[in-house]
C-alpha cells in the first residue's frame, strides 16, 4: 500500500496552477511574469503562505488578479479558508474555473473592495493580503475595513516599501491601524532574500 505524500501532492497542484495561469487566454499576468511564474511568483506566494499564523483563520485576498497570492496561499495552507476578491470579470471566471479544476474550496467574490467593504464582508476576515494593487497609503482605504479587530493586513510590497510607508503614516493613524512588522524585521529572522517584501498592519484596540 502506497501512501499520499502531501507536499508532493501540494507541488503537483502549484505546477498545474502555474500552467492555467501561463495557457489562460485571458493575459492574466504580463509576459514577463509568465516566464517567472515557477522561479519567483509561485515561490513568493508559497513564503507569504508560510508566514501566515497556524490555526483557523479566514483570509481575505483582496486584488487577486491571477491568483497571486490568494490560490497559492489555499493550495499551500489547507488549514486556512480563502477567500478570494477581485473586480475584474474575466479574472473572476478563471480564478472559479482553476478552483473547480484544482478541487479547492475557496470562495471567489466579484466587486470592488470599496462596496463589498460595506457589505457582510466588513470586519469579516482574520487575516488579508493583498499583493501589487496600490500604494499602502491607498491600499489602507481598500483593505483594513475587512479585518477583524485583531486581524493582520499582510500587505506585499516592492523595493520602495519604506518610502511608501512613511507616505501612508497619516492615513494609518487615521484609520487606528498600526505596524507589526516590516521587509527589514523579516530580513532579520530569514535572510535579506528569503521571500517577499511584507508590511504586515494590525488594528490598534
Amino acid at each position: 500500500m502506497t501512501t499520499q505524500d502531501p507536499t508532493a501532492d501540494r507541488d503537483r497542484m502549484l505546477s498545474t496552477f502555474a500552467e492555467l495561469v501561463r495557457t489562460s487566454p485571458h493575459n492574466l499576468v504580463s509576459r514577463r511574469a509568465r516566464a517567472e511564474l515557477s522561479t519567483r511568483h509561485v515561490p513568493e506566494a508559497v513564503a507569504l503562505a508560510h508566514l501566515l499564523p497556524s490555526g483557523q483563520h479566514r483570509l481575505l485576498d483582496v486584488g487577486s488578479g491571477g491568483g497571486f497570492p490568494g490560490m497559492v496561499i489555499a493550495i499551500t495552507r489547507p488549514d486556512i479558508e480563502v477567500h478570494l476578491l477581485e473586480a475584474t470579470a474575466k479574472k473572476v471566471g478563471f480564478l472559479r474555473e482553476a478552483a473547480a479544476a484544482l478541487v479547492l474550496d475557496v470562495e471567489v467574490h466579484h466587486g470592488r473592495a470599496e462596496e463589498l467593504a460595506a457589505g457582510p464582508l466588513r470586519g469579516a476576515f482574520d487575516l488579508v493580503t493583498a499583493r501589487a494593487v496600490a500604494p499602502l497609503h491607498e491600499l489602507l482605504d481598500i483593505t483594513l475595513p475587512f479585518l477583524a479587530p485583531e486581524g493582520v493586513l499582510y500587505a506585499v510590497k516592492g523595493e520602495r516599501w519604506s518610502e511608501e510607508l512613511a507616505a501612508a503614516e497619516p492615513r494609518l493613524r487615521q484609520l487606528g491601524g498600526i505596524v507589526l512588522a516590516t521587509p527589514d524585521d523579516q530580513a532579520e529572522v530569514e535572510g535579506s532574500d528569503a521571500g517577499p517584501r511584507v508590511v504586515m498592519i494590525g488594528r490598534s484596540a
